[in-house]
């Protein structure tokens, strides 16, 4: 198993906004027969406690390039129990649900967020915060193409 600091030195030199790492769980565990798996995921710069796409990709590698029969797989993570199952030729996960609470006052946004170096003269849909993960979520009108952002 490798330790936390060459997790952080391997995903630093890929450099890539994610680096998915699985491992087994149990001596005897195999890629091909398990269904249960350790997975984290680090940046250049830290561990991250999800990554959604990184776990699409790492049960689509057991599935698919691996050869997994296993009609579920397990992951364990920094966020629980993360589950991908396989449905015809699709991937489907089951991903944590934060809730996010929605903010009284949003005179607060351009102070929070640096005023226009976030979100410019675009408009501001809804603004939530999820406790859960410390995150502030602002939406923003689905007319702003994702090139404008």
């Amino acid at each position: 198993e490798l330790d936390e600091d060459l997790h952080q030195k391997i995903a630093t030199e890929m450099n890539l906004s994610e680096t998915a790492f699985i491992r087994k769980l149990h001596p005897g565990d195999d890629f091909t027969k398990s269904s249960c798996f350790g997975l984290r995921w680090f940046t250049p710069a830290s561990e991250v406690p999800l990554c959604g796409h990184a776990t699409l990709a790492s049960a689509a590698v057991l599935f698919h390039l691996e050869k997994n029969t296993n009609p579920v797989l397990t992951f364990v993570t920094l966020s629980g129990e993360l589950k991908a199952r396989q449905v015809k030729d699709h991937i489907v996960l089951d991903l944590p649900l934060y809730t996010a609470y929605p903010q009284v006052s949003q005179s607060f946004i351009p102070d929070r967020l640096s005023g226009k170096a976030a979100v410019g003269d675009m408009t501001v849909q809804d603004v939530r915060y999820s406790p859960d993960t410390k995150n502030l979520l602002v939406c923003l009108s689905d007319t702003y193409e994702r090139c404008l952002i």
